[in-house]
């Protein structure tokens, strides 16, 4: 798993296919209105989304990524990345919070907090302290 900086797009492959996934700002707000709650409210409590949400999550990152896909079939393809992942359901909030963090809605921060966790290499660079200018000055 990858992700590109260019593009913002999330490159996983499940069962030897490579699929794209991105958040993006419209794929955003269709995702809060399937789910009937804030999103930003949701990532900002620390709570896992329900299973509902990160299987539309999954499947309107597929479309975000250029995949003209049905919802039960992206569930089928969620359910093989599940299968296949080393922590199953886990794996797929895992892959929620990193579009979250890619897309950019939440910071700069918040992505490259996200990616560290997953080990992944923040291709934006490291987000400088709030006050290190400021400090460096005096």
């Amino acid at each position: 798993m990858y992700y590109d900086r260019i593009t913002r797009r999330v490159h996983i492959e499940i069962g030897g296919e490579e699929h794209l996934l991105a958040f993006t700002l419209s794929g955003l707000e269709q995702l809060e209105s399937r789910a009937g709650t804030s999103l930003i409210g949701l990532i900002t409590s620390g709570e896992m989304p329900g299973l509902s949400m990160l299987i539309d999550g999954f499947w309107i990152g597929l479309m975000g990524g250029g995949k003209r896909i049905k919802r039960d079939e992206a569930e089928r393809l969620a359910q093989d990345y599940i299968d296949e992942a080393e922590n199953g359901i886990g794996d797929l909030a895992s892959l929620f919070n990193l579009l979250v963090a890619v897309s950019g809605i939440m910071g700069a921060k918040y992505a490259n907090e996200v990616l560290k966790a997953m080990g992944l290499a923040d291709k934006d660079g490291e987000v400088p302290e709030k006050n290190a200018k400021k400090a460096a000055r005096k």
